[in-house]
C-alpha cells in the first residue's frame, strides 16, 4: 500500500486498462501459441510504462523510456528466439540497473 506521501501513479481508468488487459491475456493464453505469453507481458510492460512516465523520479523514468523505446523493436523478434531472448535480457538489464540506482538513493548499498 502507497504511503501518504508518495504521490498517485496511475489514475482509476488507467488502472483498470491495465487489470483488462491482464484478465484478457490471461484468457486469452489458454488457447494461444506460448509465444504469445511473453508478448502480452512486454505490452503490459509498455503501457504501464507510458502511464506512468510523466510522474515517475528521474531514475525510474529511464528505466520507463527504455521499455517504451525498446518493446516495440522486441515485438519483431518473437520469431527468433535467440535475438528476442538478448532483447529482454537488455531490458532486463535495465530493470536491475533501476534497482539499484534506486536502492543508492534510498540509502543502500
Amino acid at each position: 500500500m502507497a504511503k501518504s506521501s508518495e504521490k498517485r501513479l496511475l489514475s482509476e481508468d488507467q488502472a483498470v486498462e491495465l487489470i483488462a488487459l491482464f484478465l484478457s491475456s490471461a484468457r486469452l493464453l489458454i488457447s494461444e501459441p506460448p509465444a504469445y505469453g511473453p508478448l502480452r507481458l512486454l505490452t503490459a510492460t509498455e503501457r504501464l510504462s507510458a502511464m506512468i512516465l510523466d510522474d515517475a523520479s528521474p531514475t525510474t523514468k529511464k528505466l520507463l523510456q527504455v521499455c517504451i523505446d525498446r518493446i516495440p523493436h522486441t515485438y519483431t523478434l518473437a520469431n527468433e528466439v535467440k535475438e528476442y531472448a538478448a532483447a529482454m535480457d537488455e531490458l532486463c538489464d535495465a530493470l536491475g540497473q533501476c534497482l539499484v540506482d534506486r536502492a543508492k538513493l534510498q540509502g543502500g548499498s
